[in-house]
Parts: structure tokens; sequence; C-alpha cells
């Protein structure tokens, strides 16, 4: 088998697990999708957990990668055109891989018995990280005089909540114009932070 193929099988199975779950999927379904037989699976990955980790290596690469680059997208720029950025550039990314988006919230929320909780320690690891550059980022906003005098932490929590929210109405509702919304929430919450 081609390199294409174990790709081919992780899109697949990406999108699979994404939509109905890990314990939903079936490695035959995910073959049956490819065009090839269930054992040609097994020439890439020893089971479907191991299928499954491998995904969760890629996605979890993704989102580090889609933070980091917003990161240095906004970095030097004033506190509130920071955050500004940082919360369109995530936002733009995951209305564009909404099966990245769909499988790291089951991920979060629902993660398969069998999947060790080392697999999610590195994303919570790294999540913490982020809500401390945010906070640090809102205690600039405070000084500056840009922002009210509220708790940095505080409002990097209130910040995340916003952009969960924002990420979890755009798997549950596709149809919405998202694109759009997205300048009018951020305007509602960069007011409230005055």
């Amino acid at each position: 088998m081609s390199p294409i193929t174990a790709q081919r099988i992780q899109e697949v199975a990406l999108r699979l697990f994404a939509e109905k779950g890990y314990d939903a999927t079936t490695l035959s379904e995910i073959a049956s999708i490819i065009g090839i037989k269930k054992p040609s699976i097994y020439a890439h990955f020893p089971g479907k957990m191991e299928l499954f980790l491998e995904i969760v290596k890629s996605v979890a690469h993704d989102y580090q990668m889609c933070w980091t680059d917003a990161l240095e997208q906004a970095g030097g720029l004033p506190a509130d055109k920071q955050l500004e950025i940082i919360f369109f550039t995530i936002s733009n990314h995951y209305l564009n891989n909404r099966d990245k988006l769909s499988f790291l919230v089951r991920l979060w929320l629902f993660p398969p018995s069998e999947c060790s909780g080392d697999s999610l320690l590195a994303l919570d690891k790294f999540n913490k990280t982020l809500l401390d550059k945010t906070a640090a980022i809102f205690k600039k906003g405070i000084t500056d005089k840009l922002f009210g005098d509220h708790s940095p932490e505080d409002m990097a929590q209130a910040y995340f909540c916003m952009l969960d929210g924002y990420l979890a109405r755009v798997i549950r509702y596709p149809d919405f114009d998202y694109e759009s919304a997205v300048s009018l929430m951020w305007k509602s919450f960069s007011l409230g932070q005055k």
C-alpha cells in the first residue's frame, strides 16, 4: 500500500470519529468508504485504537500549530488587537476544518474508555499554557488602560468560554453564517471588557 492510502485511512477515520465517535466507528466501515478490505488497514495500523491515537496526535499538532501561528501573528500589537487576531485566526481555521474541530470536542468531552489519559495530558498542558499567555495579554491590556480593572485570569477564562461557545455552535448549527456573525460577537465581547 502506498503512503497515500495510509493518509486516506486517517482522513476517512477522522471524519467518522468526528461524526459518530470512536465506539460507533468500525474499521470495516472505514475500509468500505475507501474501497479497500479491512485487513488492508492493518498494514498501517495494528488496530482501531492505534489509528485513533495517530489521529489524536495529528489533530493535536494541528491545534498547537494553529495557536502558535495565531500568537505569532498577534505579537507586538496592542493587547486588544492581539486578542482580536487570535480569535479570528482560530475561528477561521476551524470554520475551514470542521472535522478536526468536531474530533477535538469529542475527544475532550467523551474520550474513548480505552484511550489512556496520557493522550489528553499534552493537550491539557498546552491549554494551560494558552490560558496563561492569554491572561498575560489581558494583564498588559489592563496596564495600558485598554480594558477595565478586572482579573486577567478571569478575563482569559471568559475569552476561552466565548471562543469555545462559538466553535461549539459551528459544529451544532453548520448552516449558520458564522463568518459574518464572528465580527459582531467579537465587538460585543471587546466592548464588555472596557
